[in-house]
């Protein structure tokens, strides 16, 4: 009984395997070939602005939208990574609106190849792309540094803490960059410190909308006897 069991299993198994192989590539077949629908998030990308001009707030990252096609094309869709371009080549300072439409997301969003097997039905959210655009503002700006902690018992600071270089060049939102006359830096753990230390340290701009240029400075921190700073005439 138990061989005639293991003929039946094992009987013709190359056979039986490409036989079963075979049926699980048709059923892939016919069931990638199927209809369906779908939603796919589509990235946003804001493109052309002018040098002159930032956008400020938040801008949409992704806009979800809802596409019917076959399953295989589907797929491929997700492996091209589509993306939206939002021009603001022709940007003005103040509000900007503009909305996304299922045919700005057929005929620029998809790939040449796939944009005629995908249809693409309804654009869910967001339907419009609402931003706020200043003029930028570029100016060097006094580098503060940040100490934190305190050094070892008996010694203290001495004079002032040397940065270098004592400025940076920031650009940003007018509106943000006008009144700033000073970035810090990031935190400086002097704690216990009694001898002289330098550190590469970043500038922090915070949440602030800012590029930093340079991004790091060189803070050089010395340290004496709090008794001899007090004795000296």
């Amino acid at each position: 009984m138990a061989s005639r069991l293991r003929e039946i299993i094992f009987g013709n198994l190359g056979l039986k395997i490409s036989s079963l192989i075979l049926a699980l590539l048709l059923y892939a077949h016919v069931v990638t070939e199927q209809p369906r629908d779908s939603v796919v998030q589509v990235p946003l990308t804001l493109t052309g602005l002018p040098e002159s001009l930032v956008v400020t707030g938040h801008p949409p990252e992704r806009v979800s939208v809802k596409v019917r096609g076959r399953w295989k094309d589907l797929i491929r869709l997700g492996l091209t990574s589509p993306y939206l371009p939002i021009d603001l080549a022709h940007a003005a300072p103040g509000p900007y609106r503009t909305a996304i439409t299922a045919e700005d997301i057929a005929s620029r969003a998809l790939p040449p190849e796939l944009s005629k097997l995908v249809t693409v039905n309804e654009v869910l959210e967001p339907r419009t792309v609402e931003l706020v655009i200043e003029r930028k503002l570029v100016k060097p700006v006094r580098v503060a540094p940040y100490l934190e902690g305190e050094p070892a018992a008996g010694y203290r600071v001495e004079g002032a803490v040397a940065v270098v270089p004592e400025s940076v060049r920031v650009a940003g939102p007018r509106s943000v960059v006008a009144p700033i006359e000073s970035l810090r830096t990031l935190p400086i753990d002097i704690t216990g410190e009694r001898e002289k230390i330098q550190r590469q340290i970043e500038v922090d701009p915070g949440a602030l909308p800012l590029s930093v240029e340079p991004r790091r400075c060189l803070v050089t921190v010395r340290f004496t006897r709090a008794d001899e700073t007090s004795s000296r005439p």
